[in-house]
Order: structure tokens, then C-alpha cells, then sequence
């Protein structure tokens, strides 16, 4: 009785692990780090935590492929591409963008540094979406500076299989967030497009009024 009911237990510990596993492989990180070094351990490290991974190198291609770059920011980050590291199209999508699940980003980078990301993130539709900041610098004020700014997060680095466990917990109530942007994106270039049609309701509206035969 003894050996079955241990047996049991592992049985469904197995099972446990296989559902969590399946569970990770939806959920979709977006990797942002100008260091090649430390995009790859990134990018290694959640690959192995059978995660989704998608890196760029700079604070502008993240926002870019957020769809949070104005047009002329655009214009200028469009001049290289985005570096995919697990998806087969380098080109981000509508599709591919509403997966995102979790930014980690690092802290010190040109331009757009992490903290600036933080912001950008935090006042945007993604504001529900959890930030993770790395830094190789352990500064208290850093610290408590992105903490409060938003970040659910802040792994010093060099990051470690073990940090990856950390992400799972702030993961589970985001599965259902690239939803709600899809829709509101959706909503409001319906209301555009009803908006910028004027003409269109005038001609309902004299059709409406024509004498019936």
C-alpha cells in the first residue's frame, strides 16, 4: 500500500511538472539588453525555462515593437532590424506583439535606458504587462527607483537559471492582457474609421429619406 501510494505521488508530481512546462511555453518574454553577452545568457536561460524569447538591443526597438514609437522615432529605429531570438520571423506582428507577457530589460543603455523603458511601459495600454530591470550594479537608490517606477523586479547581474523561477509567479495573471489590448486597439480604429466617413452616414441618410414606390 506503501509503494502505491508513493508511486502515486510521483505520478502526479510528473504530471504537475509537464502541465507547468506546457503552461511556460505561452507565456512570451521580451528580452531587451545592448550587451550581445548578456542577451545571449538571457536568452539562453529562458529558453532552457521553456519560455518564449524575443530580444532586441536598445530601449527604441523594444518600444518599436510595442507599438509605442511616435513616427519619427520609428523612422529612425527602423534603420535595423528586430533580432528575434526564437521566432522565425524576424518582422514583429500584430499577432506576435499581443503575446508579450513579460519585459526584462537592463538598466544602463544609450539612448533609452531601462528605467526610461520602465516609464514608457508603465503609461502606455502595456502599463499591466510585469518589467523586470537587470543591472550589473547593486545601487540601493537604482533600486528603489524602478521598484517604485513599476518594476516588479530587480535581478543583478550576471542573471541566473535560478532567477528565471522568480518570473513564473508574475507571469500567471498576464495571459489574458494582450487580449485586452488587441480589443481596445481594435475598438478605437473602428471608432477612426467611423469617425472619418462623414459622408458615408449623409448618403444613409438620404437614401433613408427617398419616397418609397
Amino acid at each position: 500500500m506503501e509503494l502505491n501510494s508513493e508511486a502515486d505521488e510521483d505520478t502526479k508530481k510528473e504530471q504537475e511538472q509537464k502541465e507547468e512546462e506546457k503552461e511556460k511555453q505561452h507565456f512570451h518574454v521580451l528580452a531587451v539588453d545592448d550587451s550581445n553577452i548578456d542577451r545571449k545568457l538571457l536568452e539562453r536561460l529562458l529558453t532552457v525555462s521553456s519560455y518564449q524569447v524575443t530580444c532586441v538591443d536598445s530601449g527604441d526597438k523594444a518600444l518599436e515593437y510595442l507599438g509605442l514609437l511616435d513616427i519619427q522615432e520609428s523612422e529612425i529605429s527602423r534603420t535595423s532590424s528586430i533580432s528575434s531570438c526564437s521566432s522565425s520571423s524576424s518582422k514583429s506582428s500584430e499577432k506576435e506583439v499581443s503575446k508579450v507577457n513579460l519585459i526584462m530589460t537592463d538598466y544602463s543603455m544609450p539612448g533609452i535606458t531601462g528605467y526610461d523603458l520602465l516609464k514608457r511601459v508603465k503609461r502606455s495600454s502595456w502599463k499591466d504587462v510585469p518589467v523586470v530591470v537587470m543591472s550589473s550594479e547593486n545601487i540601493p537608490s537604482r533600486i528603489t527607483m524602478c521598484l517604485e517606477g513599476g518594476a516588479e523586479e530587480f535581478l543583478l547581474k550576471p542573471v541566473k537559471l535560478a532567477d528565471m523561477r522568480k518570473l513564473h509567479s508574475h507571469l500567471l495573471n498576464t495571459t489574458n492582457i494582450h487580449d485586452t489590448i488587441i480589443d481596445s486597439d481594435h475598438n478605437n480604429n473602428t471608432n477612426k474609421r467611423k469617425a472619418s466617413s462623414p459622408e458615408d452616414s449623409d448618403r444613409r441618410t438620404r437614401i433613408q429619406e427617398l419616397p418609397v414606390s
